[in-house]
């Protein structure tokens, strides 16, 4: 098995823009728009919607922009994401007005929770360096 996408929602997509292109460095790969016909056989949403898709060539997010002005109601589930420079990261979502969480870990380290800002929540994990 394979995973092909990972769907999330967000306010704008300016908003979009931010956290996937200039936070985590993805690049947009396209736009559409689904139809209310479809939406509502997909997902029981009588509205046109707007989607973006940003992948960096290992992962797809798919984006549906809502007017919703709630965000992400669910405490738990979220995606981890593997980076390269953790720390970096963490300075650039708090310089972008992002929600973050370093959490101590029992032994040593730290572990590290962001959210976005619909308030999708995302753990963030450093790539381990073979040395």
């Amino acid at each position: 098995m394979k995973l092909e996408h990972i769907a999330l929602s967000a306010h704008t997509e300016a908003e979009a823009d931010k956290f996937f292109i200039e936070l985590l460095g993805m690049e947009r790969k396209r736009s559409f728009t689904v139809a209310k016909e479809l939406m509502e056989k997909f997902f029981g949403i009588s509205q046109e919607s707007q989607f973006l898709r940003y992948t960096n060539g290992n992962l797809d997010i798919e984006v549906m922009l809502t007017e919703d002005e709630g965000l992400a109601q669910d405490k738990f589930t979220h995606t981890c994401l593997l980076v390269e420079d953790i720390e970096e990261l963490f300075t650039r979502a708090q310089q972008l007005g992002l929600t973050t969480n370093k959490v101590p870990r029992k032994e040593t380290g730290f572990y590290y929770f962001l959210r976005d800002y619909y308030g999708n929540l995302y753990e963030i994990k450093e790539i381990k360096k073979n040395t």
